[in-house]
């Protein structure tokens, strides 16, 4: 990446970047020790104990369809770091990273626009790292170090942001297909029945795999539908 900015706190890493993205290029990385307003998607708030790895990613690509699947190149990125300390991590579509069907790392990205005018994608992703203790964040969850994994936050960083900027320039210019496998393959709900939320409207179907577009494939009693957002409960 090319420049890296560490904050002792901020309210969020991703609204950082979104106020200083005239200022800063492309591929800046911006990581802090604590978010006192830090978020999830749809709102929801992200509970950024001390011990976590908490970072945005600002790029500014050329406007093209495959920007959604940046979030999902980021989490095989951290598929692929923790498969190299030795785990067996899952993606729970489209966002979430698990281990052991427990929540370890989730991302928020989010497209910047001027009135109507493309300007970034800023990539916002949280890992736990070294906390202990994570009975409070509202679903169950785990961390690095409750796994037996002693590695720093900056190791971490450093192992994800290589996997991610080795996929960047072929996601950029090809799309989904070309992490499709990789990610199908770490895809958590593969072959199970499931019920997807998005808002008020609730999807119950076995979920057949992903589309070359990164969409999910749902078989319902109506048919085979293709979903393009929302919340998967397994």
């Amino acid at each position: 990446m090319s420049r890296l900015v560490h904050l002792k706190t901020v309210d969020s890493t991703n609204t950082y970047l979104k106020m200083h993205r005239a200022d800063l290029p492309h591929a800046t990385v911006v990581y802090a020790d604590t978010q006192t307003a830090g978020r999830g998607r749809q709102d929801r708030t992200w509970v950024s104990q001390t011990g976590g790895l908490y970072f945005s990613v600002l790029l500014k690509p050329p406007y093209n369809p495959f920007l959604p699947n940046l979030t999902q190149l980021m989490a095989l990125s951290i598929c692929y770091a923790l498969e190299k300390y030795g785990l067996t991590p899952a993606v729970k579509w489209p966002n979430d990273v698990q281990v052991d069907g427990k929540k370890i790392s989730g991302i928020l990205s989010e497209a910047v626009f001027d009135k109507t005018v493309f300007q970034a994608v800023v990539l916002g992703v949280g890992i736990n790292v070294s906390q202990t203790d994570l009975e409070h964040v509202g679903q169950p969850a785990t961390s690095l170090n409750a796994l037996g994994i002693n590695v720093t936050r900056e190791e971490v960083l450093q192992d994800v942001l290589q996997f991610f900027q080795r996929g960047y320039p072929a996601l950029c210019e090809k799309g989904f297909e070309t992490i499709c496998a990789a990610y199908t393959q770490r895809f958590a709900a593969l072959g199970k029945k499931i019920t997807v939320k998005d808002g008020d409207k609730t999807i119950f179907g076995l979920a057949e795999g992903i589309s070359p577009r990164g969409t999910l494939l749902l078989r319902t009693d109506q048919g085979l539908k293709e979903i393009y957002i929302g919340d998967v409960l397994v």
